[in-house]
């Protein structure tokens, strides 16, 4: 049973992964700050195949006996305080992948999809990490639009995501979509082409 670490309501960070073991928590922190890095997001590891191997072997070794709440709070007490730029980051990721999201399902993408969203969203941080005058403007108007918190019908802003994101993305962008799309959907012809894909599907 999971149980969730004390904070006051709207407080928890965001960094901290509530449902996942100590143990994988810690088990390479090294490896974690270079995904942090790379993708801003610790929770794309999730679509790494090789780490979640790990981290299911690390839950088997323990016994399966996983924990997130009262013995989690030494491990939450050395994270530094999100600044008030970086919670503002996190509020500006979060509208935006939502909306991202379901712009990308409409694409009827299949077993590609988790793959080339989680590039999406990287590609999307990246250009927001440089925004032109333009750009900056449109976001800090979405942020003031979102704290007013407008019935949706009313977010005039928001409803602007899909088109000021499609601007971002350069034809170089779209063309590592297309290529991410592509290798899934190739990864999982040859599943399907090994003998236990065969057979289940003969089945």
């Amino acid at each position: 049973m999971f149980e969730r670490p004390f904070y006051k309501p709207g407080s928890e960070p965001e960094s901290v992964m509530v449902e996942q073991p100590i143990q994988l928590l810690m088990m390479d922190e090294r490896r974690l700050a270079e995904q942090f890095a790379q993708a801003g997001n610790l929770m794309d590891l999730c679509a790494d195949e090789a780490w979640l191997r790990d981290a299911a072997r690390l839950e088997e070794d323990c016994g399966g006996q996983v924990e997130a709440g009262p013995a989690m709070r030494e491990y939450v007490s050395r994270l530094s305080p999100l600044s008030a730029e970086q919670l503002q980051i996190v509020r500006l990721q979060s509208i935006l992948f939502t909306e991202l999201r379901i712009w990308l399902e409409t694409w009827d993408l299949g077993q590609c999809f988790e793959a080339t969203y989680t590039k999406a969203r990287q590609l999307v941080r990246h250009h927001l990490k440089c925004l032109s005058p333009e750009q900056q403007t449109w976001v800090e108007a979405l942020l003031r639009e979102d704290a007013q918190g407008a019935a949706p019908a009313q977010k005039t802003v928001r409803s602007q995501i899909v088109t000021m994101v499609g601007k971002m993305l350069t034809q170089e962008d779209w063309q590592v979509l297309a290529d991410t799309a592509a290798q899934g959907m190739a990864v999982r012809v040859l599943q399907m082409g090994q003998p236990d894909g065969v057979s289940a599907k003969a089945s």
